[in-house]
């Protein structure tokens, strides 16, 4: 049976997208994950594989969220590149009408650069979107 590893052993520029599901809970998975590993291999890295497991969700996993301070206060455990923001408007768990307020309350320990990639800049670059320069503020101010 193919493992996940496998598949991103094979096809390293392959994305997975985990969406509307949050993102607060992967460092905890990654680390269980390569706990397991390590179970059945001394430095962690499975036969047939190059990396252990949560180097392959750091680089090839990315996740969505909206309502999720966790994944904002995780940055240190994971890689900003992974973390793709969304209102989910118009669904019930939408953050519209408040996702500006919340965002600036979830983000303000952030800097601009980091908020920029994680409201805008990480979608755009993983599905190839044309982004410009323009700030992710619906008012297009920065700061």
């Amino acid at each position: 049976m193919m493992t996940l590893g496998g598949v991103f052993e094979r096809h390293p520029k392959l994305r997975l997208v985990c969406a509307e599901g949050d993102a607060g809970w992967m460092p905890h998975y990654m680390y269980r994950m390569d706990h397991a590993a390590k179970v059945h291999a001394d430095d962690g890295i499975i036969p047939g594989l190059s990396k252990l497991p949560s180097e392959y969700i750091r680089s090839n996993v990315r996740m969505t969220f909206q309502d999720d301070w966790t994944a904002f206060q995780s940055l240190h455990m994971l890689d900003q590149q992974q973390l793709l923001w969304a209102s989910d408007f118009p669904h019930t768990d939408s953050t519209w009408p408040r996702s500006q307020e919340l965002l600036a309350e979830h983000t303000s320990h952030l800097d601009e650069a980091q908020r920029q990639a994680i409201m805008r800049d990480n979608t755009a670059s993983l599905f190839g979107l044309p982004a410009g320069e323009l700030s992710w503020r619906m008012d297009a101010t920065a700061g």
